[in-house]
């Protein structure tokens, strides 16, 4: 048995199971976040470990961007088993981002995600795998501007073949930017996981959008007119849409 009486211990928590008590390990919880290059990695690990319980990639928050190379917990995805030996000393969350596909020492290849939820879970560690979604349209720009092909096809086939079993949960790029702390709260709660969405630094990450350089107002559509005789077929005289048609 490893581990002393005093550890396992700090682990445990009296709990009324069936009208019995019973002993039930108190597992410390890993958000492993993933999702399409460029679908929002460096966003949601900015948003996720601004709360001080929060175990992650603190320096991002001091800059504007950091090599996914830098991440702490990027060791971790060169070697699994270092989840077995390492010391979070207090914390009892911790958050870890990679995108599919990622690049290592120049090299562009898909997470190892099986040997790195195993490891963690061998550690201790309840894992809730995230899946970030992004405009698909806006995904295609950008991948195809800094990459000069577009790759989230390899987010499609890890998340069939090896994501699916683990029930992943959907969160949102756009979503993030119109609802702000607002989503960030319902996330917290979603995934009951401490998040600090009333902490004033989330208004400076949010502040600028990233989709905002891919889009262009459109003057005029084709189906602009049906939706102004709807509108107008039904508004009272004197209101707004009245006479919108005409």
């Amino acid at each position: 048995m490893r581990g002393s009486l005093a550890e396992y211990a700090s682990l445990a928590m009296l709990c009324s199971i069936n009208g019995r008590w019973g002993i039930a390990l108190l597992m410390k919880k890993l958000l492993l976040i993933t999702g399409p290059e460029g679908s929002g990695n460096h966003l949601f690990s900015k948003l996720f470990t601004l709360h001080p319980d929060v175990w992650g990639w603190k320096e991002i928050n001091k800059t504007y961007w950091i090599s996914h190379e830098q991440e702490p917990s990027n060791k971790f995805w060169l070697n699994p088993e270092l989840w077995l030996t390492e010391d979070f000393g207090d914390y009892k969350y911790a958050v870890s981002s990679i995108s599919v596909p990622y690049v290592q020492n120049g090299v562009t290849q898909n997470p190892h995600f099986n040997d790195f939820i195993d490891c963690a879970q061998k550690a201790g560690w309840e894992v809730k795998v995230v899946i970030i979604g992004r405009d698909v349209n806006i995904l295609r720009m950008q991948e195809t501007r800094l990459r000069d092909k577009v790759t989230f096809q390899a987010m499609f086939d890890v998340l069939e073949h090896e994501l699916e079993k683990y029930n992943p949960t959907f969160i949102s790029h756009e979503l993030a930017y119109l609802y702000g702390q607002k989503y960030l709260k319902a996330l917290s709660r979603d995934l009951d996981f401490p998040i600090a969405w009333n902490d004033p630094m989330i208004h400076e990450i949010l502040k600028e959008d990233s989709n905002e350089k891919y889009i262009k107002y459109v003057e005029s559509h084709w189906f602009d007119k049906e939706v102004i005789k709807a509108l107008a077929s039904t508004a009272r005289p004197g209101t707004e849409w009245y006479n919108r048609d005409k």
